[in-house]
């Protein structure tokens, strides 16, 4: 199986094929990221993903995992202090379900996104986004699509932060990450400082 096969093996889609395919030709070490809210249990969501993140490693990528303590904060999914044990318990399953450490950085949220560089660009990209294309990235992340929190709007602003300052080549994420990942594509690149 070439290095193509492999990133493409078990995807249900790649933005873009042809994208994927210069970068495997180029002779750069590619990144990927993926970004794990820390609000429970391990289950087979993560799973897949990691399976696919471990094919990234095999094709040659070295591996982002954030360790999205904020986002889970903003999504009301517990207290500071039950987040961050979770966030413990996650990348000690993600380690046991095999990435391989040499290649694999973990960062915590907490450790960038408070930053004022990282904030501004948050703003600059809430001041170029509309509020249904917003609400539209956070129905799939938020419990209550109906009636969210305002902190549920600023999630899909930041994980498209999130994805330029990492500075990664390559974002995982499921079907519900998409416009998410949409987002970022669509010009979040082009409000950095």
């Amino acid at each position: 199986m070439n290095r193509f096969e492999l990133i493409k093996r078990n995807a249900y889609e790649l933005v873009t094929d042809e994208q994927i395919k210069n970068l495997c030709d180029s002779n750069h070490s590619p990144t990927a990221y993926v970004g794990y809210e820390p609000s429970g249990t391990i289950h087979m969501g993560h799973v897949l993903t990691v399976n696919k993140l471990i094919d990234l490693q095999n094709a040659g990528f070295k591996i982002t995992v954030l360790i999205a303590d904020l986002h889970a904060y903003l999504n009301q999914k517990g207290t500071s202090e039950e987040i961050q044990q979770t966030a413990i318990y996650n990348k000690e399953c993600f380690t046991a379900l095999g990435l391989t450490q040499k290649n694999t950085k973990y960062v915590f949220g907490r450790d960038f996104q408070l930053d004022p560089e990282y904030m501004l660009n948050v703003l600059k990209l809430a001041r170029n986004t509309t509020l249904n294309r917003a609400k539209r990235s956070m129905d799939e992340v938020s419990r209550d699509s109906q009636n969210p929190y305002v902190s549920q709007m600023i999630y899909p602003l930041m994980q498209a932060v999130d994805i330029a300052m990492l500075d990664v080549d390559v974002a995982v994420g499921g079907i519900d990450q998409r416009k998410i990942h949409m987002l970022a594509r669509g010009g979040a690149r082009f409000y950095w400082i």
